[in-house]
This record gives structure tokens, C-alpha cells and sequence, in this order.
């Protein structure tokens, strides 16, 4: 098990979450259409365990519907920006809950009933714990872990798209700083409005033992995760 040394020198062992066999992952792929001549990878993370399912980010598409079903215990926009499908995953799978972060439902109406990740009581620690990234408030990115599979989950924290499709793809994600590579994009420094809350969010991170990381935008990172996300972010003067 990894030691993580924090912002202070301070070395934490990571919690130790139970490794429930029943508790596993799969991913669902779609495309987002940015603009004309820009379209990018979208990815969901569905966790499904014996006491409960959940759904971040849905993507919308037949098989995502298909293999869910309709038995979706819990729905999450994963930040103020993935929520592009949540309307569709309601009405398709009829979820009990619906989760996002602060500010959701002040932006999107429509949600209101929605609860607040980091706010109200998460009944689901055990199966996916979360950490809301303090500190850029016009994104309240959250990111989840999956212990079983050492496998985090964010939405724009980090990209990885090797693939680009469309000809304004290599100047929208040259500027970004992310093209055909992971990284984490240029945008962060200017989203970020409180440095201090968003290392200590970090760190929060870097204390769970994960080595995967699935992104929604990009390729899957199998192996030397958190290596690769504190030199990203190194790379940025986040860290």
C-alpha cells in the first residue's frame, strides 16, 4: 500500500475501504460534439454492487440504457458541466436518487430534489467514496474511487484524448495543452479561484490507493495512475 506524503511533509496511510467481489465497474462510450469541426470522447463509470448501482455522467446511448436497465439505484452529474444527459438517463432509467454538486440545481432548475455531493449524507462511502475539488467554483468537479478496481474517476480533471476527431481538434486541444497526451488543461490555472482549497482537495485524492484512472474525455489509464496525475498537475503549478 502507497504512503502519500502531503503539502506539509506529512506522510498518511490511505483508508482502507472493503473490497466487496460483487462491486464492479464498466464504462460506457459516446462522443461530445464541442463545436463545428471539434468532437471529443465521453465516458460514464457505472459501479454495481448487491446493495445498490450507480450511475456518473451518462452518455445516452442504447447500450448504456440497455445494460442498466431499469433498477438504477443513484445518478450523478459529476460536475456543473456533465449534466448534458441526465434528463434523458431520468426518464430512460428512472433512478432513485439523483446527485450533483453545489450550484447544480441553481443552474438547472429542472433538478431541483437534486442532493448535494459533499453536502447531504452520501449513503454510498463504502462502494464509491468521493472527493469534491475545493477551490474552482465554477466547476465543483467531483471525483470519485472505486477501491476494488484501485480505479478513479473524474470528469475534467485530467484528459487524455489520443484520438482527436475534427480539424479544429489540434489548435482547441494544443491550446488546452492536452493534445494527443494526458494532462491536465490549461483552463485549471484561470478555474481555480482558491489554490490553497484545491491542494488540499488533491491531496485528499492522492491519499486513496488507486493506480486506474478513467477519465471522461479520453483514453483509460490502466496502470501508474496517480504517477501521472501529480506530474500533471505538477506540470500546471497545481501541486
Amino acid at each position: 500500500m502507497s504512503v502519500h506524503t502531503g503539502p506539509l511533509g506529512l506522510a498518511s496511510m490511505p483508508r482502507a475501504y472493503p473490497h466487496t467481489p460483487a462491486s464492479q465497474a464498466r464504462y460506457f462510450d459516446s462522443e461530445l460534439r464541442m463545436l463545428p469541426g471539434l468532437t471529443i470522447p465521453l465516458r460514464s463509470m457505472f459501479i454495481e454492487s448487491v446493495a445498490d448501482s450507480i450511475l456518473i455522467s451518462p452518455v445516452g446511448t442504447p447500450e448504456e440504457v440497455a445494460v442498466i436497465g431499469n433498477e438504477l439505484t443513484t445518478l450523478v452529474a459529476p460536475s456543473l458541466l456533465h449534466h448534458r444527459h441526465l434528463i434523458g438517463a431520468i426518464d430512460a432509467l428512472a433512478p432513485r436518487e439523483l446527485w450533483g454538486p453545489r450550484g447544480l440545481v441553481e443552474k438547472r432548475p429542472e433538478f431541483a430534489g437534486a442532493k448535494i455531493l459533499g453536502q447531504d449524507p452520501w449513503t454510498h462511502e463504502d462502494t464509491l467514496p468521493f472527493v469534491v475539488v475545493e477551490g474552482a467554483p465554477a466547476r465543483n468537479e467531483v471525483v470519485f474511487f472505486h477501491p476494488p478496481s484501485r480505479t478513479i474517476y473524474t470528469a475534467d480533471l485530467v484528459f487524455s484524448i489520443q484520438r482527436p476527431q475534427g480539424l479544429l481538434a489540434p489548435v482547441a486541444l494544443r491550446a488546452l495543452g492536452v493534445y494527443k497526451r494526458f494532462g491536465v488543461a490549461r483552463m485549471w490555472s484561470r478555474w481555480i479561484e482558491d489554490l490553497p482549497a484545491f491542494r488540499r482537495s488533491i491531496d485528499k485524492i492522492l491519499d486513496w490507493d488507486f493506480d486506474r484512472i478513467a477519465m471522461a474525455h479520453g483514453d483509460l489509464v490502466n496502470e501508474g495512475g496517480k504517477k501521472k496525475l501529480i506530474l500533471a498537475l505538477q506540470e500546471r503549478n497545481l501541486l
